[in-house]
């Protein structure tokens, strides 16, 4: 049998269709009535379902200027305060926000014929009561069966199983300040896929670590068969499979005319050889005693500069669509690369590579995470990111191949708004700056000022979970890693004495 309460009654020009208050009951079966708590009463629309909003504490011995002086006045206190029982006057008043109209024959089951939109407000003198923790789940889009456990839902307690589904298919965000539990979260979510039962489906994990925070996952030995680290130290781009068009991503500054004659350079390689570097069309373009001087040169100097980057070999390296496989990370680990161009040149190629192989069918459905995306597809309009267009172009068609997107980012303001707009669930932890919440409120009509507010005073470990994922907006206290990085506890003062030891021998 559901909790009661409370009962609905008039305050403050309420219940209207999108609000009602209702006055707590001293005692709900020991259960204290929080702000978060989600509550229904029977509507004549059917069970209306709403979240409490605000918790407003109410005397009316205080609410008289006088009345208050008189009650601390020394004279005969003991006397006055016999006469004022002000405990015994003292109410608490919850105002609901109205989230839907559940239709069903009976409240406890948990399959809803339908949740359909409030159209007449919640009646004074109807009971009030705790939504049950079935019911929730249905209501929020809680999967009991096979979901992701991110933590639990705040003042509810219940768990947060998420739909891998709802949360991968149509993309999904991390976002939050420097510090904020990024890195912890996306953990908790790589646990959950690695350990996930091969029958309940998983698809491949493709991870760029930009800091190496990941890397440690391949020391657990329970998932050391799962987890692949590619340093991109030796990360190798395959020349022959280039055109010379595709030399003008790399490189802006090669002109039209230019890739013409590059195009003629590259065609006779390619009678001759099956594998060829960068150098080698460089020698052959050097060699050649025909041709413009002037093209001649300035293609030397275009492709000798992306030669310096120590990319561009006869092969792939790795061969990519090795590395993809159903329930296993790679982990691309750029932790010791400086160029942000050369980083963006290795993720545009990883990218790009990952999309193709998919739409052919070649490789199975995967989810692809890229830290500091902000660097990766920024938004600024002179930035000319190599890496841009392709994780726009899969954050717009992905979905349709089942190639999923996690970006995360520290700066939502400097993130692409249409890569960020296509991301259709949220996990938000704490961010602070103004220009970042405006940010990502123009990117999302389901952030309001409320929401924003409430993102910028979010502690460490909790979360707003949002969009596709859940039917409605949830608060989360994030659950402990099943598995811990040796750097999770380090502190600063640690790492100073560690570096003296090891220097000082």
């Amino acid at each position: 049998m559901s909790l009661k309460l409370g009962i609905v009654f008039n305050f403050l020009q309420l219940p209207d269709v999108s609000n009602y208050p209702f006055v707590i009951n001293k005692r709900s079966g020991g259960l204290l009535v929080k702000k978060g708590l989600f509550v229904y009463t029977k509507s004549i629309e059917g069970y209306l379902i709403g979240k409490i909003e605000k918790i407003v504490l109410l005397n009316e011995y205080f609410s008289d200027a006088l009345t208050i002086k008189a009650y601390n006045s020394e004279t005969n206190p003991n006397i006055l305060k016999g006469l004022f029982p002000s405990d015994d006057f003292e109410y608490a008043i919850a105002i609901v926000r109205n989230l839907g109209i559940v239709e069903f024959s009976d409240l406890n089951e948990t399959e809803f014929n339908r949740i359909k939109r409030m159209m007449y407000p919640a009646s004074p003198g109807k009971e009030v009561f705790l939504v049950e923790e079935e019911t929730l789940d249905d209501f929020i889009g809680i999967n009991r069966k096979h979901g992701l456990n991110v933590g639990k839902v705040k003042v509810s307690n219940i768990e947060a199983l998420i739909d891998m589904d709802r949360l991968l298919n149509k993309h999904f965000a991390i976002l939050s300040i420097s510090g904020g539990g990024k890195s912890y979260l996306t953990s908790v979510l790589i646990e959950e896929l690695l350990t996930r039962e091969n029958s309940y489906g998983t698809p491949a994990i493709i991870m760029v670590d930009v800091h190496g925070e990941y890397t440690y996952l391949k020391n657990i030995p329970s998932l050391k068969s799962k987890v692949k680290v590619v340093d991109t130290s030796y990360f190798q781009i395959s020349t022959p499979s280039l055109s010379a068009y595709i030399f003008k991503k790399y490189q802006e500054q090669i002109s039209y005319v230019q890739i013409r004659e590059l195009a003629k350079y590259i065609k006779k390689l390619r009678k001759n050889k099956k594998k060829y570097a960068l150098n080698e069309i460089i020698e052959e373009i050097e060699n050649d005693p025909e041709g413009s001087k002037n093209t001649k040169q300035a293609l030397i100097g275009w492709l000798s500069e992306l030669n310096w980057l120590n990319l561009f070999g006869p092969q792939e390296n790795p061969v990519i669509s090795n590395f993809v496989n159903q329930g296993e990370i790679s982990i691309f680990n750029l932790q010791n690369e400086i160029s942000i161009r050369k980083k963006q040149i290795i993720v545009d190629y990883i990218c790009t590579r990952l999309f193709y192989l998919r739409r052919m069918n070649k490789i199975p459905p995967f989810l692809l995470i890229i830290e500091e995306s902000h660097q990766f597809c920024p938004e600024a309009a002179h930035s000319k990111a190599i890496s841009k267009h392709i994780i726009e172009t899969i954050a717009r068609e992905g979905r349709k191949f089942m190639a999923c997107l996690c970006l995360i980012s520290q700066r939502p303001k400097k993130l692409s708004t249409t890569a960020l707009s296509q991301t259709n669930s949220k996990l938000i932890l704490n961010i602070k700056n103004p220009y970042d919440l405006k940010h990502l409120m123009d990117s999302s009509e389901a952030i309001t000022k409320d929401f924003a507010n409430m993102i910028s005073s979010l502690g460490v470990g909790e979360m707003l979970l949002m969009g596709n994922a859940v039917n409605y907006p949830i608060f989360v206290d994030i659950r402990e890693r099943k598995f811990k990085s040796p750097t999770e506890h380090a502190t600063l003062a640690q790492e100073c004495i560690n570096w003296k030891k090891i220097h000082s021998i």
